[in-house]
């Protein structure tokens, strides 16, 4: 930008700054900035209540205690006095709450300890103004759990639903670890027969699914660890069909039974991690003689097909031919 440029632009700023229109609005701002510094002070004047957050920290704790249950991080005070009073609070944290853990041990194995609230006044009104009283104090009860490392180990138990997909179906559900130590009084460990994860909602899984899953707290117990790994290991049905003999029992000597057709056509559904270990020997289509006798009093031709016999994860069976036609021979003792 050349000499002339400069000059030029120098000469229109004080023309926009020295003109009419802008003394007046220069004299209306400054009224306004009064004006609002004068609200200010009057609306600061009045009485507020305000929330302050105040550190909480236990300290003293010997290295033989576990805390079972701790005290909360931080406690909520809400503050009533004069907005001016209550403007040191938003530049000043009050300082941390330190309690001593020997100031309450009872000197016993485990135990439960509550913090009288007149302790927790004393500091917090001592670190306010004079003027600035303590409305309200949250939580209102403070209290936690410790012990001296008794623990036990206790199985976890998932809770909540784990469904798949209508194609598919739940193979396995484990959670690792599958065992959590549980810090706690004995009354507690005594009646603790597994700890909890808490709800899980896993729907319409089609394949292998890992979650970490929070495990549910335990009023006066520590948990070690209180995640877990949760994983549902799912697998697709398949179907199959396996050619399966009609198998007598019971028949007397010299009496055989002979079927048309001698085996049926058996359709199922199985998971495919278990197709392998289903053969026609896990299914057994049974006739004894005294059904016979029975379908032969009732002047029947036909023999209805079942299965006597069905494999564990197997569902959905289908028999095919549902009925055979049957003959009883007679033959030899030689034969």
């Amino acid at each position: 930008m050349d000499r002339y440029s400069v000059a030029k632009w120098w000469r229109q700023a004080c023309d926009f700054f020295f003109s009419r229109r802008s003394r007046e609005l220069g004299v209306f701002l400054f009224f306004l900035v009064v004006s609002a510094g004068f609200w200010l002070l009057q609306t600061l004047d009045e009485t507020f209540e305000t929330d302050v957050v105040v550190p909480l920290q236990l300290t003293d704790v010997p290295d033989e205690v576990v805390i079972t249950t701790p005290l909360p991080g931080h406690l909520t005070v809400t503050i009533r006095d004069r907005g001016t009073a209550l403007t040191r609070y938003w530049r000043h944290d009050i300082d941390t709450l330190r309690l001593s853990f020997r100031d309450y041990d009872a000197g016993t194995t485990n135990g439960r300890v509550r913090i009288p609230q007149a302790d927790v006044l004393k500091h917090i009104q001592g670190a306010l103004a004079t003027t600035s009283r303590v409305q309200a104090i949250r939580p209102d009860t403070l209290e936690y759990y410790y012990n001296h490392g008794l623990n036990a180990t206790i199985p976890v138990q998932v809770a909540g639903d784990v469904d798949t997909n209508p194609h598919y179906y739940l193979l396995d559900l484990q959670t690792s670890p599958q065992e959590v130590q549980v810090f706690a009084s004995a009354a507690t460990l005594d009646t603790l027969t597994a700890v909890r994860t808490m709800p899980v909602n896993l729907t319409d899984l089609q394949e292998n699914t890992t979650v970490e899953v929070a495990l549910r707290p335990i009023r006066g117990a520590k948990l070690e660890p209180d995640r877990v790994q949760l994983t549902a290991t799912v697998d697709v049905y398949m179907e199959n069909t396996l050619e399966v003999p009609v198998v007598s029992l019971n028949f007397p000597a010299g009496k055989q039974l002979r079927t048309f057709p001698s085996t049926v056509h058996v359709t199922y559904t199985v998971g495919y991690a278990h197709s392998r270990d289903i053969t026609r020997k896990n299914f057994v289509s049974l006739v004894t003689y005294e059904e016979i006798l029975d379908l032969q009093s009732q002047g029947a031709t036909k023999i209805p097909v079942r299965l006597k016999s069905i494999p564990e994860g197997v569902s959905n069976v289908r028999i095919e031919p549902s009925e055979v036609d049957y003959l009883v021979e007679t033959v030899s003792e030689e034969e």
